[in-house]
């Protein structure tokens, strides 16, 4: 059996949705900052002790929202690097920087964890939003990079400005 190929153009695409799904997270968790709804879901991974879904109730729904989108962010990610794995020209860097975001995501679902269980204590409130910037760049990167020349020779070319993206 012979796995499908993806062109450059169809994984820029794929690596598009990946960065809007980042950015949207960015802006649902910042409404669930701006709302006082951190602790709508007390419990983590659940909502409320034995309750997957949130209750009926305004934070209680933002926070779960919020959390929901993470199953939307954490399949956008995983096909950018199924995407990078399939397109051809296959290319390393764009593997690992896909990888970078599956790897990035884990982490903020495990740090998001972290962040309710503590209630809230400001310095993981600080990491877990310092995370999604870098998760972020890495996508933005990520996209530019994908938008590339193949040949080797652009790919290098283009290092110093990942670098200052990146920073």
């Amino acid at each position: 059996m012979r796995l499908p190929t993806l062109s450059p153009s169809a994984y820029r695409r794929i690596t598009f949705g990946a960065t809007l799904a980042l950015a949207f997270i960015i802006v649902t968790g910042g409404a669930v900052r701006l709302t006082g709804s951190g602790l709508g879901c007390p419990d983590w991974p659940t909502c409320a002790s034995d309750r997957v879904v949130a209750p009926w109730e305004y934070h209680a729904m933002v926070e779960f929202v919020n959390r929901t989108i993470t199953g939307l962010v954490s399949v956008a990610v995983m096909l950018a690097v199924l995407g990078s794995l399939v397109r051809r020209p296959r290319r390393r860097d764009l593997t690992l920087l896909a990888v970078g975001l599956v790897a990035g995501v884990i982490g903020q679902i495990v740090l998001g964890g972290f962040t309710v269980l503590f209630h809230l204590w400001p310095p993981l409130v600080m990491s877990h939003f310092v995370l999604s910037m870098v998760i972020l760049a890495d996508a933005v990167v990520l996209h530019h990079r994908a938008g590339l020349p193949d040949d080797p020779g652009a790919a290098r070319a283009a290092v110093p400005q990942t670098r200052v993206v990146g920073a």
